[in-house]
């Protein structure tokens, strides 16, 4: 037998095959969601009249916007190893509320927006800084949560906070180019997500720290300073999600945006960030929204009701998790 036939016999051939099923396990998960949308749209484009319309298509953008810009966010914290957040919903209603009320008391649109993104920044590094020290970040978020919850609804005993007569609806009504304003804020923040996590040392430690904690510690990388910053974005995209719902509707209550945890973490699964840190894009994440969009909008222009809506929404999440799962465990 000569030295090649032992090669084979001792497994050299047979990892060919392994190596290649990694590769394509791996092409498969980085494409199963772009390949998803695809074939939603073509579907919806076939199936549903009236889909392809400029109106329809500005509406699902619109509706994607929204949601788009927490998931986008949130995705620096899944990817950092730290779940989700439980407390979307309460960080969105706080930042309306903060704009509005800033607004009320005679600040101009910038001073608001500002002072709001630097509230929601702080309270995300806040919560990151607790997390860094060990506590559970479900927990702790949950937590968050119920504490902003319950100092807003005592600051605003349970009431409407508007601001009448101050000029902020610009940034729900204008339309550059034919396209809500909120659209543009949702691309432009994705951009930004994109640059913080691919171009900066602590965008860098977030993907290194999420995929391995313990080597990352061995090479000098600090887990404190990727959490922390992986919370700053996160509080940033609830602020201007919370400070576009406030343009659009005029106004905000504590009981704002009951569904917008959930949608926010559905978002960011359908998108494929992996669940236990390490893989995912915030470009994944948007496109997660935007899936889910396109598929809502299928449903309400066939007439499902809002039951079969969320549970086909829910099935959808469940699938691609499922399928993402068994995938990345064939590419390790």
């Amino acid at each position: 037998m000569n030295t090649s036939s032992l090669a084979d016999a001792s497994g050299t051939s047979a990892l060919k095959p392994k190596l290649g099923g990694r590769k394509t396990a791996d092409i498969i998960t980085r494409w199963s969601l772009p390949s998803l949308l695809v074939l939603i749209i073509a579907i919806a484009t076939v199936s549903t009249p009236g889909f392809l319309s400029f109106d329809n298509i500005r509406g699902i953008l619109l509706n994607t916007s929204v949601i788009g810009i927490a998931a986008v966010g949130m995705t620096a914290v899944t990817m950092s190893g730290n779940l989700v957040s439980l407390g979307v919903t309460q960080q969105g209603v706080l930042a309306a509320i903060s704009f509005l009320g800033l607004l009320s008391f005679g600040a101009n649109v910038w001073l608001a927006g500002g002072a709001t993104l630097a509230l929601l920044a702080a309270i995300g590094a806040m919560q990151g800084a607790v997390i860094s020290v060990g506590l559970n970040p479900m927990i702790t978020t949950l937590a968050v949560g119920a504490v902003i919850f319950g100092l807003a609804t005592v600051v605003t005993g349970g009431d409407v906070v508007s601001a009448p007569g101050a000029d902020y609806r610009w940034i729900a009504l204008n339309s550059p180019l034919g396209l809500p304003l909120p659209i543009y804020i949702f691309v432009g923040f994705t951009i930004i997500a994109i640059f913080c996590i691919d171009k900066t040392v602590s965008g860098r430690e977030v993907l290194l720290v999420g995929a391995n904690r313990a080597t990352a510690r061995l090479s000098g990388l600090s887990h404190s300073r990727a959490t922390i910053a992986a919370f700053i974005l996160f509080g940033v995209g609830t602020a201007l999600s919370g400070i576009v719902v406030a343009a659009q509707a005029g106004q905000a209550t504590t009981l704002d945006l009951a569904t917008m945890t959930s949608d926010v973490i559905a978002a960011v699964l359908v998108g494929g960030t992996a669940i236990q840190g390490g893989f995912g894009s915030p470009t994944r994440s948007a496109l997660g929204a935007l899936t889910i969009a396109i598929f809502g909008n299928v449903m309400v222009l066939h007439d499902f009701e809002h039951g079969w809506r969320l549970a086909s929404v829910g099935a959808l999440v469940v699938l691609m998790v499922s399928l993402l799962h068994v995938l990345r465990k064939k590419a390790i």
